[in-house]
C-alpha cells in the first residue's frame, strides 16, 4: 500500500530538494526551448533565397525586409541572452536573473516592433502565437531565477 504525503508533512529540507529538483527539470527544458529556437535563427540565415521566397507572400517578404537591424539584433540577443541565463539556472548561477531580464527586454522590443509595424496582421496568427509562448515562457523563467536567487537557492559564482 502507499501512502499519500501532504505538501505540509513534508520537512523543510524534503521541500527544499524538490524544488531544487523542479529547478533544474525547468532549466534543461528551457536550454532545449533555447536551442530550438537557436537553432531555427541558424536555419533560416543559411537557407538559401529560392527558400525563403517560397515559405512567405509578397507582403511577408517586404514586411521582413523592412525590418529594423535592431530588431533583428534584439531576437538575436533575446535567444543568446535565454539560453545563457538557462545554462546559468541548471549551473545554479545568480545572474540567470539578469540574462532572463535581458532576454524579456529584447523580446519586448520584438514585439513593440511587430505591433508598430502592424506584424502580427502581415505576418498571421503564427508571429502572434510564437511571440506569445515566449513572453509567457520568458517572464515564467524570470520569475522562477528571481524566486530561486531570494530565496538562496542560487550561488553568487
Amino acid at each position: 500500500m502507499s501512502e499519500v504525503v501532504y505538501a505540509e508533512e513534508l520537512s523543510p529540507t524534503d521541500q527544499r530538494v524538490t524544488r531544487d529538483r523542479w529547478l533544474g527539470i525547468m532549466a534543461a527544458i528551457a536550454v532545449a526551448w533555447y536551442s530550438f529556437s537557436l537553432l531555427v535563427i541558424v536555419i533560416m540565415l543559411s537557407a538559401g533565397k529560392a527558400t525563403v521566397f517560397s515559405l512567405y507572400t509578397p507582403e511577408q517578404l517586404a514586411y521582413l525586409a523592412a525590418m529594423p537591424f535592431l530588431v533583428n539584433v534584439a531576437h538575436v540577443v533575446s535567444v543568446g541572452a535565454g539560453l545563457i541565463g538557462s545554462a546559468y539556472l541548471m549551473l545554479r548561477r545568480k545572474s540567470a536573473y539578469y540574462w532572463f531580464a535581458a532576454s524579456l527586454v529584447c523580446l519586448l522590443i520584438m514585439m513593440l516592433d511587430a505591433s508598430l509595424r502592424g506584424g502580427f496582421d502581415t505576418m498571421g496568427a503564427s508571429l502572434m502565437g510564437i511571440s506569445t509562448v515566449s513572453f509567457v515562457i520568458g517572464i515564467y523563467l524570470f520569475w522562477a531565477a528571481y524566486s530561486a536567487r531570494n530565496q538562496g537557492e542560487l550561488n553568487a559564482t
